[in-house]
């Protein structure tokens, strides 16, 4: 599924106008057709009552053409005109005067106290149809506008926004005040603030609806973004005639004292995605906890970090047994410490394969990004939250507001790859954007990110390259959350679950 921002939209709109010959009216007319259509056959009772919320613009004039397709229906539509017709499109205006000639009850609002005055009964309306800012909404509902909005939410009527919910950003899908919609039909393709919070909780139910763009377009001018499906995800591939060695081998360097879970967690994870040979790389002394928790891991205790390691046998031996790795993760439950640094910056300076960093591997570059720089391998996916990439990026989140220009930002800076986990995953490098929605709150507790990792490093040993590798896993580990509630309760769900359920759905 593509995924447009702003300009985007604009793009495609202005060339079916201008090279495809498609005009502005016939596009606002199949818009306000098909949503109309979809309404009927789907969500609308016979002869409802209907409430349209229109504003000035293009958005409005959808919810003009939307009103006259269902009074031709048969239903009962009421339009609320927030704005002045004078200050409308040719296209905006004309569908409106066709609504005064139908006959549709049409009322103007430009205040307070005109929308005060309308007192609309809260029980009298089963649909509010939502045509009031659309895409080109930037900022902050402000004025009486925003009175508007939080009265209409205040309605028990089921509510249905065109294009994109009235009051979110549509690139970064924030919105201070905005419509809280029940389903949103947006036109052509769906939009970055359907999927971005706090948009994504605004925009309830996403249904698309063909305004007449040429899927060709599509192909000839592609969007950055995509969003993870049953239909696009790419999983490693296997053969009956392949062997332990076609499907990688998989380095993890995780785990301390206090945290021999994380690299637990992570090894099984691997090896539960398919990964050949998975070789866990730990600190002395932990040898007997892995050997007996791990029975198809190999484990490797790494030599002790001195200043002079480059020099001993340990090390020499260490490093020939981790360069044999197709792929390796660095990150879970090491800590943050003067040895587990010098392993980070070991690890940068001399490994040119794909390579994993999460967690405490986060952490430790958090202090000295710049590190990234340096990097001799081209192939780096960081797997952070939230959190994490704030503090990558040295800023609050509650300053953030446009989460994805500071991933794009990143990435572009650092040239590395990062998959940004949250109820929407991102993964983002320099030239794509991949969504994923995939998952609930069972993946909310502690170790979801090391089971994450493993996974996504197996893939990666197994030949997938870091994007498709990336969105697989976050795909995958999100729909074994969603089959586990199919029988139990989210907050029941541990991470060893999604681990022993990977791929059963």
């Amino acid at each position: 599924m593509n995924i447009l921002n702003r300009q985007e939209m604009y793009f495609f709109d202005k060339y079916t106008m201008g090279k495809v010959g498609i005009p502005s009216a016939t596009l606002m007319e199949n818009a306000g057709c098909g949503c109309s259509e979809y309404l009927r056959k789907n969500l609308l009772l016979p002869q409802a009552n209907v409430l349209i919320c229109c504003g000035n613009g293009n958005n409005g004039g959808d919810g003009f053409v939307i009103a006259r397709y269902l009074k031709e229906g048969g239903y009962l539509p009421h339009i609320v005109l927030l704005g002045k017709p004078a200050k409308m499109s040719a296209e905006t205006y004309e569908n409106y005067q066709k609504c005064r000639a139908l006959k549709i009850r049409i009322e103007e609002v430009n205040s307070v106290e005109e929308w005060q005055n309308l007192k609309l009964p809260a029980a009298c309306y089963d649909y509010l149809i939502d045509a009031i800012f659309g895409i080109g909404f930037k900022g902050v509902v402000k004025g009486w506008r925003a009175k508007v909005i939080e009265d209409l939410n205040n309605l028990k009527a089921l509510k249905i926004a065109i294009d994109i919910a009235s009051g979110v950003d549509a690139d970064t899908g924030a919105a201070d005040i905005a419509i809280n919609a029940d389903y949103t039909l947006t036109l052509a393709a769906a939009k970055y603030g359907h999927f971005l919070l706090p948009g994504r909780i605004a925009t309830g139910e996403l249904k698309i609806i063909d305004i007449g763009i040429p899927e060709r377009l599509y192909q000839q001018y592609p969007p950055q973004a995509n969003l993870v499906t049953e239909d696009n995800v790419e999983f490693p591939y296997r053969s009956q005639f392949y062997h332990k060695g076609h499907y990688g081998r998989v380095g993890i360097i995780a785990g301390a004292p206090g945290f021999s879970g994380a690299a637990i967690m992570a090894s099984r994870a691997a090896l539960r995605a398919g990964g050949g040979l998975i070789t866990l790389f730990h600190p002395a002394g932990m040898q007997q906890i892995f050997e007996t928790q791990l029975v198809e891991v190999m484990t490797y205790e790494m030599p002790v970090w001195k200043e002079k390691i480059e020099n001993s046998t340990d090390f020499e031996h260490f490093k020939e047994k981790l360069f044999t790795m197709d792929s390796l993760l660095i990150g879970p439950g090491i800590g943050v410490n003067s040895v587990t640094r010098k392993i980070m910056k070991f690890i940068l300076e001399n490994w040119d394969k794909p390579l994993v960093i999460d967690a405490d591997g986060l952490n430790i570059l958090a202090e000295k990004p710049q590190l990234l720089l340096k990097a001799k391998t081209k192939n780096i996916l960081l797997t952070p939250h939230l959190g994490e990439f704030c503090r990558l990026i040295g800023r609050n989140k509650e300053e953030l507001i446009d989460i994805l220009q500071a991933l794009q930002n990143f990435v572009k800076e650092y040239k590395v790859n990062v998959l940004l986990k949250s109820c929407t995953s991102i993964f983002a490098n320099d030239n794509k954007l991949i969504f994923n929605t995939s998952g609930n709150d069972a993946l909310a507790t502690g170790g979801s990110g090391d089971v994450l990792a493993g996974i996504v490093t197996s893939f990666i040993g197994q030949n997938l390259p870091i994007a498709p590798a990336a969105a697989a896993a976050s795909y995958l580990m999100g729909k074994t959350a969603e089959k586990i509630c199919e029988k139990r309760a989210a907050a029941s769900v541990i991470p060893t679950d999604i681990i022993e359920n990977i791929f059963t759905f």
